[in-house]
């Protein structure tokens, strides 16, 4: 046989072999959690990676989404709402993760709105695991620290005394916005003189094929009623067949069993820890710091120039209410003697970030809170004044299984819809208002192609060559 007859013959073997090699280069674990998440369908068996061609967001509770960017993950939030030890045989669990899943996925990076531990737990145990890195506060990095000193001393006897993470070393942790800064840097740094905010554009691994803009927002807060239209009651009430109810009236009685019982939880009590209960939460619930809200946007730098905008809570910024410097408290503002000048700026600075949003390439997807602790004066106002600046064609309402009543969902989409017609705002100008409902579509993954003509807009590409260089 000739050699080249040899080398014909010999191809297809070796083709088999290099699949076989593909195959068991597939970590089972990462498979596994990527599967997960993100679909049997868009990961690929013999590698683990993600579709490369798609945006695929899997809500994980609360605000926390696990994100594939064109095959790249990152984490947005790293909190797992009521999480449990499972269950055998059938996994009677409200939520069906836990924080090693979200190291398994092997994310890049993990982007934190804001430092309370309904957002940032995990975060540091997740960084510590897997080398990924944290973008927050600079005020949020340092807690991040603390987290990991707390962590290492832990004695963790429950498990054997195994040390719950690798060393002590600090997690790589990034400042998204200046250390002590106004919201939106008003009138400071680039800004000083102007009167105006701004974005700042991050450095990410992500840099080459997604632009990652980030600036300082407002925690959602308290606030005076809003004069300017009317008001309907939001009813925040749960759906009492999760944790088990007896309905007494009208007779006769019925008693719903328990959907999602309380089982073993994930965090150790005090005294009487079993295997497989881990600390990891935040340090004193963040902190101070913990209601310092960043908001990010990721744009694709490619064709449409898809993106999406992640605000995890949205405050009363029309007033200027909030815990972040020179922003006032909801007694200053009502108080007749405090310094009128102090109340001007503060609501200077919050006008200034509805500016700001006017400014940036329009949103394709929103992941934002619909949940607010100014609900009770407000109702959705804060969140929709954003939605209207930000102008996105999909909103993903999060927020609803934490502060809110779990199974409340459908109550809180009627109170935004209900709000944005008592604002005024054209029901032609609405998003797609696309509900996930807690717990049926934790882990559904929503999938986007960036090709579509649907995220074409003549005004992005100006925005996105300014804004990102």
């Amino acid at each position: 046989m000739r050699l080249k007859e040899v080398i014909q013959a010999l191809v297809p073997f070796a083709l088999l072999a290099g699949a076989t090699s593909a195959w068991s280069a597939a970590d089972p674990t990462l498979l596994k959690a990527r599967q997960k998440f993100f679909g049997i369908d868009n990961v690929d068996v013999n590698t683990g990676a993600v579709k490369k061609d798609k945006v695929i967001a899997s809500w994980a509770t609360n605000t926390t989404y696990v994100v594939s960017v064109m095959g790249r993950v990152i984490l947005l939030d790293s909190y797992i709402t009521k999480p449990e030890l499972p269950t055998t045989p059938i996994d009677r669990r409200y939520s069906p993760l836990l924080p090693q899943d979200l190291i398994d996925v092997r994310p890049e990076a993990i982007f934190l709105g804001h430092g309370h531990g309904d957002h940032a737990d995990n975060a540091a145990y997740i960084a510590k695991w897997t080398n990924a890195t944290i973008y927050a506060t600079p005020e949020t990095c340092d807690v991040m620290q603390q987290d990991v000193a707390r962590m290492w001393a832990d004695p963790n006897p429950q498990n054997g005394g195994a040390k719950v993470v690798p060393n002590p070393n600090p997690v790589n942790c990034v400042g998204a916005v200046p250390r002590g800064s106004r919201p939106g840097q008003y009138n400071q740094g680039p800004n000083a003189g102007l009167s105006k905010s701004s974005v700042s554009k991050l450095s990410t691994p992500l840099d080459a094929q997604v632009c990652v803009l980030a600036f300082k927002f407002i925690h959602s807060g308290g606030s005076p009623v809003d004069p300017s239209f009317p008001h309907t009651t939001l009813n925040d009430l749960g759906d009492p067949r999760y944790p088990g109810r007896t309905i007494t009236t009208p007779p006769p009685p019925v008693t719903y069993p328990a959907m999602f019982p309380n089982l073993t939880p994930y965090t150790p009590p005090a005294t009487g820890a079993v295997a497989g209960q881990l600390d990891t939460r935040t340090t004193g619930f963040g902190g101070p710091a913990g209601a310092y809200e960043v908001v990010y946007q990721f744009i694709l730098r490619n064709g449409y120039n898809f993106n999406f905008f992640y605000l995890n809570s949205a405050g009363p910024a029309k007033e200027g209410i909030g815990s972040d410097i020179d922003l006032v408290t909801l007694a200053q503002y009502n108080d007749p003697t405090f310094p009128q000048e102090r109340k001007d700026l503060a609501r200077a600075i919050g006008n200034s970030l509805y500016d700001l949003m006017d400014t940036l390439p329009r949103t394709d997807v929103l992941l934002g809170s619909i949940v607010s602790l100014g609900a009770a004066a407000n109702q959705q106002r804060d969140i929709i004044l954003a939605t209207q600046r930000l102008r996105p064609k999909v909103y993903i309402p999060g927020h609803h299984t934490d502060v809110a009543q779990k199974g409340s969902g459908i109550y809180h989409m009627i109170s935004w819809k209900e709000t944005a017609v008592n604002m005024g705002w054209p029901q032609s100008e609405w998003p797609e208002f696309r509900l996930l409902m807690d717990p049926n579509d934790f882990l559904v993954p929503q999938v986007w192609s960036p090709g579509d003509a649907r995220w074409f807009d003549a005004t992005k590409a100006g925005r996105v060559a300014q804004l990102c260089g």
